[in-house]
Parts: structure tokens; sequence; C-alpha cells
């Protein structure tokens, strides 16, 4: 939301796709260090030890943290931030890591089955595929993708409404943000005109 000054014409936009990319690199790293320490633990067996007040806390913790992401999700898509979208993502994948390890509290305590280990490693996984998938979207609007077809059509059709212009081609936007862009135009005029 910082204003443009003399050394960044365009603004800051483009800041909100850096700490996505931070945010998204922040997640994958999650997700492997999460699937190292349950390979460990599926190589090396350990017995859990599980007391009720601590499920209460991970309980707690599992709703926290989804109410928490939904809302941070919510404001991002409002707001049109990649950075908050990926936040909001990042607490609810750590809310499905809270909710497999209640899931297997209680399958432990009722089976005495140990799952933990397993459960830690595939959905270590869906986190490390999450990681990827949002490092990708941010390195593509990093790059530089092509502009919405509508927004480029709207743009010409509001050009060719002025007085005299019978045309608009070569139309080049660039992107500075979210909802930051910049771009120029070609015009057909008259050729009586001065």
């Amino acid at each position: 939301g910082r204003e443009p000054d003399k050394k960044h014409p365009f603004g800051y936009g483009r800041i909100e796709y850096l700490s996505a990319m931070i945010i998204s690199v922040i997640v994958l790293y999650a997700g492997v260090t999460s699937f190292i320490e349950s390979v460990k633990k599926i190589i090396s067996p350990q017995t859990p030890e599980y007391s009720i007040a601590s499920l209460v806390i991970v309980g707690v913790a599992v709703v926290v943290k989804i109410v928490l992401g939904r809302y941070v999700k919510s404001v991002g898509t409002k707001v049109n931030s990649d950075s908050l979208i990926n936040s909001g993502e990042d607490a609810t994948l750590d809310s499905v890591i809270s909710a497999s390890t209640l899931v297997a509290a209680v399958i432990f305590m009722i089976f005495g089955l140990s799952l933990e280990a397993w459960l830690g490693a595939i959905i270590s996984l869906v986190i490390i595929k999450s990681g990827i998938e949002m490092l990708k979207d941010t390195i593509s609007q990093i790059l530089g993708e092509r502009s919405d077809p509508d927004l480029a059509k709207s743009i010409k059709q509001t050009v060719t409404e002025f007085e005299g212009v019978e045309g608009a081609y070569d139309l080049v936007l660039n992107n500075y943000g979210p909802d930051a862009w910049n771009g120029s135009v070609h015009i057909e005029v008259p050729d009586t005109y001065s």
C-alpha cells in the first residue's frame, strides 16, 4: 500500500510477490523437515505418550488454526494479497498436521496402534506439494504472466470510445503488484489530424 516515490515510481506492490515466495519456501521447508522426522520415527519407532490435557490443547489448537487460516485467507482474497492467502494456507496446513496428531493419538489410545509417523509422512507429502504449488505460482507472477484478456479488452474498448480514436493496438501491460498495472497502447486516428 506504500505510495510511489521518486526511487520507485510504480510503487511497492511487487513486494507482495516476494513475501508470498518467502512464505511458500517456509511451507516447503516445514513439509520437508516434517517428512524427514516422520521417516526417522518410522525407521526407529518410539512408543508415544499422550495425556488428556495435551490432547485437549492440540484439539483447541486445531480449531484456532482452522479459524485463523480461513480468516487470513479471506482477508488475502479480499485485498488481493498472495502473501496473506499463502499465510492462511500455511495456518490451514498446520491445523491438518495437528489434527493428524490428534487422530493418531486417539487410535493409539483405543487400539494401541502407533500410526503417528505414517500419518506424519503422508501429511508431509501433502504439505510439500502445497509448498511447491505456492512457490510455482509466485515465481510465475514474478517472471511476468500474461495480463487478463478481459482487462486488455476493457482497456482497448475504453480507449476507442474517445472521439477520433478509430482503433487501439499493441497493448502492453506490466504488472507492478496486485491491482497495479502500467502500460502503453498504440491508437489509430484519421490521417487528416495534425
